[in-house]
């Protein structure tokens, strides 16, 4: 599956170099020039991981850093930075980033700390034990034991897919799954944007009351979906986008045959 890497990184050759080499690694690159703006284009664009430049006095970096932290961003950041002092690694670490990289560095270790990252994120999502008992929101429980979901006494009809789906968010339950965590969870290919759309909306249709104003599974704009088993107690973590409208842009406006 192809990684997509922010990087923030002012050198054009250093820019040059890193996409010559993580292409060739399946790590597809887009480009910042300063910290500054890393926030606002990480609302635009939510990569699978960040590739921060942090040079001294490192302010910028770390503004950045703690921001992304604070807005309720948790891809893995890794801090790339000439120095190697003790405390510019711990006040990074304590920032929220999940790797400390010392420049230079081989472009094979760099290529292997990016993919070990991104790694560990997506296992995060199943490292917690399997679910057995039976989980419920709103009218609805689920059965994981015996993938069943139930509304009112009544079985609900659920393709395989949606119920995998489903149980991806019901296991995450107020938690940002960002598309490519989502992808990965269900061996998609990061290219199957329109199948992820397809999909979502088909489970959306089924569970929710008003599938282009849903209230479980909802889209946070340049984030990806958080799932809200109570829906009275919306998310804090930034801006929702209007559910008619994402319905319509998902799927609407590509037709059911967009798969």
């Amino acid at each position: 599956m192809t990684i997509s890497l922010l990087v923030v990184e002012p050198d054009q050759s250093v820019r040059d170099q890193l996409r010559f080499h993580l292409h060739k690694n399946q790590i597809a690159l887009s480009v910042l020039y300063s910290a500054a703006q890393l926030v606002s284009r990480v609302e635009l664009e939510c990569p699978s991981a960040i590739l921060l430049r942090a040079e001294s006095p490192m302010i910028e970096a770390r503004e950045a850093l703690r921001q992304l932290r604070l807005a309720g961003y948790d891809m893995p950041i890794l801090v790339l930075s000439t120095s190697g002092e003790i405390v510019d690694k711990i006040v990074a670490f304590e920032l929220g980033a999940d790797d400390y990289i010392v420049d230079p560095v081989d472009p094979h270790e760099l290529t292997a700390r990016i993919k070990r990252a991104v790694q560990r994120c997506n296992r995060s999502l199943c490292d917690a034990p399997e679910i057995r008992e039976k989980v419920s929101f709103g009218s609805y429980q689920i059965d994981f034991a015996t993938r069943r979901l139930v509304k009112n006494g009544s079985e609900i009809s659920l393709r395989s897919g949606e119920f995998a789906l489903l149980k991806l968010f019901a296991s995450n339950p107020m938690r940002i799954l960002t598309r490519s965590m989502v992808n990965s969870q269900l061996g998609k290919a990061e290219s199957q944007r329109a199948s992820l759309d397809v999909a979502v909306w088909r489970l959306r249709s089924v569970i929710e009351a008003d599938p282009s104003a849903p209230k479980f599974i909802q889209t946070l704009r340049g984030r990806g979906y958080m799932f809200v088993p109570s829906p009275e107690s919306p998310p804090s973590h930034g801006t929702r986008e209007s559910a008619g409208f994402i319905g319509r842009r998902e799927f609407g406006e590509r037709g059911a045959g967009a798969v």
